[in-house]
């Protein structure tokens, strides 16, 4: 890699750091993104300088949020390869499950929340982010169809 995609890989590894996520898990993201092909864990590891235990962690994780996928070596072997997910709707589906568990966790908590003013800005909260969750899908029509232009 070159200064430019090193700098690149760091810096998404700071900016997962801030949604929680392990370093290493932004760094191999990043790492993915810029491979024109999938990466199997060992050339992850050797490339990043980090443990094969550290990026096959990071890799599970990449693959549950929906920004990269699995694919079969091919050649009769158990080992997988791993490319970055650069589809819109395909990140957004993925996230779906988990964002609807949200919402039902919030509502539960309007329901059992004593306070009235309480209950009333869980409410708010909910119905803003599902009326926001619910134009995710068009919004990301509208990019690819943009992008096919």
């Amino acid at each position: 890699m070159n200064k430019q995609q090193q700098r690149f890989v760091e810096d998404m590894g700071q900016l997962m750091v801030g949604w929680g996520l392990p370093r290493t898990t932004g760094r191999v993201y990043a790492y993915l993104l810029l491979r024109p092909e999938p990466a199997t864990l060992d050339q992850i590891a050797a490339d990043l300088g980090v443990a094969k235990s550290g990026a096959s962690v990071a890799t599970r994780q990449l693959v549950q949020f929906g920004m990269a996928r699995t694919f079969g070596d091919g050649g009769g072997t158990r080992r997988l390869r791993y490319d970055a997910l650069y589809e819109l709707d395909a990140i957004i589906a993925a996230r779906t499950a988990q964002t609807l568990a949200f919402f039902d966790r919030l509502h539960e908590g309007a329901r059992v929340a004593s306070a009235p003013s309480v209950k009333r800005k869980i409410t708010a909260m909910t119905g803003a982010l599902e009326g926001v969750f619910a134009q995710a899908p068009a919004l990301a029509r509208r990019t690819q169809k943009r992008r096919s232009a």
